[in-house]
């Protein structure tokens, strides 16, 4: 058997694809993977990151089946790359190595693609009822300029057909599995982001993978994948052409007739919506649809959608995967242009047959027979040729019950849901067509409710700006982003900003200009606003009102709550029935909530006048009230959703400008969405409030909530800043509760900085404090703060005496909270004293003990000592297991200090396994969160990194000097692996250069 190159280059060889099992800590999971070469197997880093034990599978459940333990041999934590080596056993075919490529991003272009793998959403039972995940291979397609910041491809493949768990990718399994553009291998499968959709996937790209990593990285993996050159891998597209492709019918009808233009221009610069043209593909090659109606507000691109599909139709091909006979005739109709007449209709249907057959049909249209016959002669005509007929905008021809004003143009359509020879219907309207019950079975609809994706929405406004005239082409990604993101995509929208900024010649507005006032702008606003709000009466319009202040989805309670207190009498379900009607309100069943749409929400509250009865304000602070009615009280808080409420309340008073009462809302909520990992959201909501606060009160309120937030999110200088005003004006008020909360801040930012004495002195304060006031749980914190800092001045004895106390508090209170914090005050002086065993018995505990709790306050800080005291031991495998974890939950909780100590303590446990330049990348991860905290460890991790890259590169002397300034950068930390490690490690550096 060959086995060079040339052996495989026919593509991907099913018996290749690895099935990629981990086991790791309690669990298991389960990945893909290629067998790029004899012994080698090709996956993302995520599948068997941490793993204790791998083992590759192939020809899975099937006769063939034989596996073999593995391990990695080569990985890339950036762009997620891992490769392993394993033995294959006695009787295994040998296998040449893969041929690798790239996909050029220099032009514009779209890729076949293919993978396959196990992804969750093919999970099998057999027989015997065992659980098994059935290959599956994924078609899509690449557009070779998407993704270039991240330096990753964007795969749109069909939907997945099923989501089994809500918490899990469907997609999740599929991870590791080698894309393929032709012949070529020129990615990993590594993620599927939810919110871009099901049929979105990202793929690493090796080519970036080579270029990124450094010597002597490029070469072992160059090595290890069978690359010659690793900096010049072929372009994949020369391998793609365009063929016949996967929709294309069994022959282009190359005699197809085309009766009419396209309802839209520019369709070669069409943007996204592949999903939604898959779908109407896939239902207008159905024989069992009749009608296809393409419905959304509008601007949307309803009628560019429809254009682009028949687009795709006269180039002899089905959208995605459909594979069904083409059509012989398209008519294009709308009432923009021509006009949509029963007249119209029947011509130019009759001229679609060809000329022996229209004059035929005309000889009928002019004879004197009723409308049912006529139109019955027409589709009779058609016979079983496929003919599909886009009827544009129809909302113009319908009421606002949906019902067809044009009697004549009803007999059509009832003839095609009666008659068996049918043309195929696709429909553009803002409302669907109203239809008796019997006859919704022939017709479907496709919504389009959601604007165009980030990157689509990005281009199209460069398109916009071809020239450059219009300075937009010029601005950066996160500017455009910005304004996709005001309009909510909607295609239309960023046309007519464009639009605006161009024929306004006086002032010369910037995008950001227009984007500031765009719902006061009229010719903007013409071009958006549905054309029934314009016809909507005053009742409809408060309504209508209420819900663009609400903004998300509301229940009935909400909407007559307050629109009873604001218009008593008003029929409010009358007028919502009017508003479904009319297609101006959405509703989602399964939660009975309501919603306009984002845009029509935008458009309507800008009309709001600012004050008076039904003004803005007034509709805001019903608002308010309404969500603090409905508020659960601090004893039932259990977690984030439980300040759902209280977090609505506070948007609203700050947008009716009530700013005092909304920092007092703020304040009661912001240390509890702090400690449950939403420190950024608070920042944010403080942010708003900066300098526009006039009452004390408030403004201590905010003070305190503000410096908690800042000590989980950073920088904890400012921190400081924060608690020690409140505490100055805790003390002025004469507010013990307030100044004890201060004191615990100040506190803590103190110790964290490592300003012990200080910390020290505030804490023991806020101690007594707590004690005065009754607050048992207040008093435990300080407790714990002050056992911390005795553990980082190297106290371990009044540490454990602190753990102790808290142990005392938390058997007398029941609080398991307490509990969890008595465990973590243990662990910490544990790992103070080098007491390693120990210490990772009691970080277990706080992990635990915080599950119970229902708080994930400092599990991170649990995961990191396990991990610190793991390396102790040089159980090497598991310290890495659980450093990974604790940055996982740091990250979670949106804490950078705690992100860079772990990923400091990982870089170092890189080093000791000799991956010098996965350290030197961990260490520069940690350097950045640790400067995004204000901490002065910074410059410690920076330094490990530099000592790890002059190690890669074999200077022995230069990385010594590096670990010794790392070891002194950390002070006297105690979260952070030792110092004398690290010294240690640059002497025996000394001793060998």
């Amino acid at each position: 058997m060959r086995t060079d190159g040339a052996a495989v280059a026919t593509g991907l060889d099913p018996r290749r694809i690895a099935e990629v099992i981990v086991t790791a800590g309690k669990g298991g999971r389960r990945g893909s993977g290629y067998r790029v070469g004899n012994a080698v197997v090709l996956t993302a880093f995520h599948v068997v990151s941490g793993a204790a034990g791998v083992q590759v599978r192939f020809e899975a459940d099937r006769p063939g089946q034989w596996s073999a333990p593995a391990e990695v041999v080569w990985s890339d934590t950036a762009t997620d790359v891992a490769v392993l080596a394993f033995t294959p056993p006695a009787g295994a075919e040998p296998v040449g190595p893969a041929p690798f490529g790239r996909i050029g991003d220099d032009r514009h272009a779209v890729v076949d693609v293919h993978a396959a793998g196990f992804p969750l959403w093919k999970r099998r039972r057999d027989a015997e009822g065992g659980q098994f995940r059935e290959l599956h291979q994924a078609d899509g397609t690449v557009a070779a300029l998407s993704n270039l910041r991240t330096g990753t491809l964007e795969v749109t493949v069909s939907v997945a057909a099923a989501d089994p768990d809500p918490q899990v990718s469907p997609w999740s399994g599929m991870s590791g599995s080698a894309l393929w553009a032709g012949s070529r291998i020129v990615g990993v499968i590594a993620e599927h982001h939810r919110w871009e959709g099901p049929g979105r996937l990202t793929a690493a790209r090796l080519d970036h993978t080579l270029r990124r990593v450094g010597e002597p990285l490029r070469t072992r993996l160059a090595e290890l994948l069978g690359i010659g050159d690793p900096l010049a891998l072929p372009d994949a597209r020369s391998e793609t052409g365009p063929g016949p492709g996967p929709g294309r019918g069994p022959q282009w009808a190359s005699s197809l007739r085309v009766i009419g233009l396209p309802v839209t221009h520019g369709l070669e610069l069409f943007k996204d919506r592949i999903e939604a043209r898959e779908l109407v593909g896939r239902h207008l090659a159905d024989p069992a649809v009749r009608m296809v109606t393409v419905t959304g507000r509008r601007g949307m691109g309803k009628s560019a959608l429809s254009a682009k599909v028949l687009e795709m139709l006269e180039q002899g091909q089905w959208p995605g995967q459909t594979r069904a006979p083409l059509p012989s005739a398209i008519v294009n109709l709308s009432t923009r242009t021509s006009g949509v007449t029963l007249e119209r209709l029947y011509f130019d249907c009759a001229r679609a047959l060809g000329p022996e057959t229209e004059a035929r049909l005309l000889g009928v249209w002019a004879a004197n027979r009723p409308v049912h016959d006529k139109v019955g002669e027409l589709f009779n005509a058609m016979g079983d040729e496929l003919v599909v007929i886009l009827v544009d905008n129809l909302e113009d021809l319908l009421l606002d019950d949906g019902r067809l004003e044009d009697a004549e143009l009803g007999v059509f359509f009832d003839c095609l849901f009666r008659n068996r020879h049918t043309p195929r219907l696709l429909v553009t309207s803002q409302i669907p067509l109203r239809l008796a019950p019997e006859l919704r079975r022939f017709a479907v609809e496709v919504e389009l409710s959601e604007g165009l994706p980030a990157a689509e929405s990005i281009a199209l406004l460069r398109e916009l700006d071809q020239d450059g005239s219009l300075g937009v082409a010029q601005l950066s990604d996160e500017e455009l982003l910005r304004a996709a993101v005001r309009v909510h995509g909607v295609p239309r929208a960023l046309e007519l900003l464009m639009g605006a900024m161009a024929d306004d010649v006086l002032e010369l507005p910037t995008l950001r200009d227009v984007l500031e006032d765009f719902t006061l702008r009229e010719d903007v606003v013409s071009g958006l606003a549905q054309d029934r709000y314009r016809r909507l009466g005053p009742e409809t319009r408060v309504v209508v009102d209420v819900l663009s202040v609400l903004r998300t989805p509301a229940s009935r309670d909400a909407i007559d709550w307050i629109v009873g207190a604001l218009a008593p009498g008003l029929d409010v379900a009358g007028v919502m029935s009017q508003l479904l009607r009319i297609r101006m309100l959405s509703v989602d069943r399964p939660n009975r909530t309501y919603a306009l749409h984002p845009l029509d929400a935008d458009l309507a509250y800008g009309a709001l006048p600012r004050d008076g009865a039904l003004g803005r304000r007034a509709l805001e602070r019903q608002a308010a009230d309404w969500y603090a009615h409905t508020a659960p009280p601090r004893e039932r808080w259990r977690g984030l959703e439980d300040v759902r409420a209280h977090r609505r309340a506070f948007e609203h008073r700050r947008r009716a400008g009530d700013m005092n009462e909304a920092a007092l809302v703020l304040g009661a909520i912001g240390p509890w969405m702090t400690r449950h990992g939403s420190a950024l959201a608070a920042i944010a909501m403080h942010l708003t409030l900066e300098d526009k606060l006039t009452d004390d009160a408030a403004r201590l309120a905010h003070l305190i909530s503000y410096g908690h937030a800042r000590l989980s999110g950073g920088p904890l200088a400012h921190a400081v800043t924060l608690f020690t005003e409140a505490a100055e004006v805790a003390e002025r008020l004469g507010d013990r509760q307030a100044l004890q909360d201060a004191l615990f801040g100040l506190g803590d930012a103190h110790r964290q900085l490592g300003s012990l004495e200080d910390g020290a002195a505030a804490l023991s304060r806020a101690a007594v404090l707590a004690g005065d006031n009754g607050d048992t749980e207040a008093e435990a914190h300080a407790v714990l703060s002050l056992s911390l800092a005795h553990s980082t001045l190297g106290h371990g004895p009044e540490a454990l005496a602190g753990a102790e106390r808290l142990n005392a508090i938390a058997a007398e209170s029941r609080d398991p909270l307490t509990e969890a914090r008595a465990w973590n005050a243990r662990f910490t002086a544990l790992l103070t004293m080098g007491s390693w065993e120990e210490t990772i018995a009691a970080s277990d505990r706080a992990v635990h003990a915080y599950q119970v709790a229902g708080v994930r306050e400092a599990t991170d800080y649990a995961l990191n000592a396990k991990g610190v005291a793991q390396l102790a031991l040089g159980r090497h495998a598991e310290a890495v297991a659980s450093l990974e974890a604790a940055f996982q939950a740091a990250s979670a909780m949106e804490n950078p200090r705690t992100e860079g100590v772990c990923l400091y303590n990982l870089a170092w446990t890189h080093w000791t396994g000799d991956r010098y330049e996965e350290a030197a990348g961990t260490a520069d991860r940690s350097a950045a969160s640790f400067q995004r905290a204000g901490s002065p460890e910074g410059a410690a991790a920076q330094a490990l990194a530099d000592a790890a890259r002059a190690r890669a590169a074999g200077d022995l002397a230069v990385a010594a000097e590096a670990l010794e300034r790392a070891a002194a950068g950390v002070g006297r930390n105690v979260e952070t692996v030792r110092p004398a490690w690290l010294t240690r490690e640059a002497r025996t550096l000394r001793d060998t250069a």
